[in-house]
């Protein structure tokens, strides 16, 4: 395990901090068999029951996934799907594949296009624009007619909701996916002890408001994090919009905060609040968990993206806090 990370010019400044804000997914839960899980089989079902591919092995693995994320643009899962499904979708109008293992052997392979988008700037617009450019005008009318990203998404949310949630998260009983939902395979990663006391806490978290709420259940946060402090894309912006951190900052009402998040989006999302104005009203640090898709793999990458900090985990980040704010107490 690697070590914590601390730019020398930032440590004087731990001690100032006043409010932690928390992504949930990666940083407070493992939601590798979960939303990662729910993004496979949804491209796999989708693959097989839309497109009527005979299923022959996977069309995306972990690893695929973990490089949509680290790209950029694809905090939300829904995105990140269908981005992926718009790949399929546009090599099987290239291609005459008719099994899965056929259509990931053909063309453009997930490497290369995460690395386009990656240059891009990420994000499901690019991703549509990027199969449209590989494709000719008859194969451009039959990816219009076959990449259904309201299938793609519905699909998601009843791998990952079940019979047991569906309802409750997203409002409807699932039709084609039954079973128990992909949630229930998540893990805390956070020990809630550990969080330093005084200080304010909130959530931005690309989850919607019932994803969250049912997350900071599990990772015994939900008592502690008021949901006047949950920012999510219901409430009108997602990362790596710096708006969220501002809309962060007005519901806590901190003057020097600190995000933890995982995945580049977290570190962008610090970066973007920084040059919005009206942000020196509170200064925010950004702080990189080793947890999330890669963990390990991008520490360079974040490093060199200059995140304030690079954590192992959650916890050894917030036991190290607790014990800078309680020594600066007792001066």
């Amino acid at each position: 395990m690697s070590e914590l990370y601390i730019r020398q010019e930032v440590l004087p400044n731990l001690a100032k901090i006043d409010a932690i804000l928390f992504d949930i997914d990666g940083v407070l839960l493992d939601v590798s068999a979960s939303f990662r899980a729910a993004t496979i089989d949804t491209v796999q079902y989708f693959a097989v029951h839309s497109l009527g591919l005979e299923d022959t092995g996977k069309l995306l693995e972990v690893e695929d996934v973990e490089a949509f994320k680290f790209a950029g643009g694809f905090n939300d899962d829904w995105d990140l799907t269908c981005a992926a499904a718009a790949l399929v979708v546009g090599k099987w109008a290239q291609s005459e594949a008719k099994d899965t293992a056929s259509l990931r052997a053909f063309g453009t392979t997930w490497k290369e296009f995460t690395d386009a988008l990656k240059r891009k700037g990420g994000g499901i617009v690019e991703a549509e624009g990027f199969v449209l450019e590989m494709l000719n005008p008859t194969q451009r009318r039959e990816f219009a007619r076959n990449w259904n990203t309201r299938l793609v998404t519905r699909l998601f949310q009843e791998f990952y909701a079940g019979d047991d949630a569906c309802k409750k998260l997203y409002g409807f009983e699932p039709e084609t996916i039954h079973g128990h939902g992909y949630y229930t395979r998540e893990t805390p990663l956070i020990d809630p002890t550990l969080t330093p006391p005084n200080l304010k806490l909130g959530v931005v978290t690309g989850r919607s408001m019932a994803e969250a709420e049912l997350g900071l259940r599990h990772a015994k946060m939900f008592n502690r994090i008021k949901p006047a402090g949950w920012i999510t894309p219901e409430n009108g912006a997602k990362k790596p919009d710096g708006r969220t951190l501002m809309m962060a900052r007005d519901a806590l009402d901190f003057s020097f905060g600190l995000f933890i998040g995982d995945i580049m989006d977290d570190l962008n999302t610090v970066h973007n609040y920084r040059k919005l104005r009206g942000a020196g009203k509170a200064r925010i640090m950004s702080a990189i968990a080793l947890t999330g898709p890669g963990g390990e793999t991008h520490r360079r990458q974040f490093l060199e993206a200059n995140a304030d900090i690079v954590t192992p985990d959650v916890n050894t980040l917030l036991e190290l806090l607790g014990n800078v704010l309680k020594e600066s107490k007792n001066k």
